[in-house]
């Protein structure tokens, strides 16, 4: 029995699906729900196998050295409650922020969006902030999240007294202490705007395409240095590496965004992000109604 808990918890350690079959084949050997005899393994359950080596004869084994755990065993034994408490804590683990608010800098009367994304089992919230306070001002600043984890906060109208504002993203999931990333927002008036910030100098425009056709969304940056892009529908990032109907135009048209074969749930209201090092641009929003 002290073999087999030992075992379990070194295992656990490792995390993996391993663990989780063990667990399964314990329950079996625990309960006596496989059908056969009361202390028989099923000949489904014969190939797994608890040990990577051969185990040494055991009274209490049946063939192939899979020693048998009573119920009482399973309650009483320490050790094994400790390899239990292992297995669980291999399944969970801490949030942790796969995507932090970037600080950015926006000139006076634009829009400026802050993206978090956190992970963890189980999956974390994520809280917004701004200066270290619960978001109270609805009119100016909207938060967008999906059940994935990943976030928007907006701030749809900002002026100079917005400059050296303080933007966090926090995840907590009870595992270990939250952890919370910072970005802060520079805000500069439109007459003292450094030569090369980005600008949007083609936003969006309202489409309509066809289910299965191509969609071409509209947007021209310039910026020096180049300026990179990021789209957004309905205030989520678009994610062009994990889709490959999704590409944006690097030559001719840099910004341009191209949906292959149309699908509804790419209808929505889409914006194009510019970014360097000096700043960032947002476009104006435009819709895109995929036809049935």
């Amino acid at each position: 029995m002290n073999r087999i808990a030992r075992h379990l918890r070194n295992v656990a350690r490792r995390k993996g699906s391993l663990l989780l079959i063990l667990l399964m084949i314990n329950i079996v050997l625990i309960t006596g729900t496989t059908g056969k005899e009361d202390g028989k393994l099923g000949e489904e359950d014969e190939d797994f196998g608890w040990n990577d080596e051969e185990p040494p004869p055991d009274d209490n084994s049946q063939d192939g050295g899979i020693p048998l755990v009573r119920k009482e065993e399973f309650t009483s034994n320490q050790l094994y409650a400790e390899a239990y408490q292992s297995y669980i804590q291999a399944l969970a683990y801490p949030a942790r922020l796969v995507v932090r608010p970037d600080s950015s800098t926006v000139v006076d009367e634009s829009k400026i969006s802050f993206f978090c994304r956190a992970d963890g089992n189980p999956l974390p919230s994520v809280i917004w902030r701004v200066n270290g306070k619960s978001i109270s001002d609805h009119n100016r600043i909207s938060i967008k999240s999906l059940s994935t984890g990943l976030s928007t906060l907006r701030f749809e109208r900002v002026s100079v007294d917005d400059n050296a504002t303080v933007v966090s993203c926090s995840a907590d999931n009870g595992v270990a202490n939250p952890v919370v990333a910072e970005a802060s927002l520079t805000v500069i008036p439109r007459d003292k705007v450094p030569t090369g910030f980005p600008q949007i100098e083609l936003h969006p425009s309202l489409k309509s395409v066809e289910q299965g056709k191509t969609a071409y969304v509209s947007c021209r940056v310039r910026g020096d240095p180049r300026a990179k892009v990021l789209w957004l529908r309905d205030l989520i990032p678009l994610d062009i590496r994990q889709d490959g109907r999704y590409s944006v135009s690097t030559i001719g048209n840099p910004g341009a965004l191209m949906i292959q074969h149309a699908r509804e749930e790419d209808q929505g209201k889409y914006e194009c992000i510019a970014r360097n090092s000096l700043g960032v641009a947002h476009s104006k929003a435009a819709n895109l109604y995929v036809k049935g």
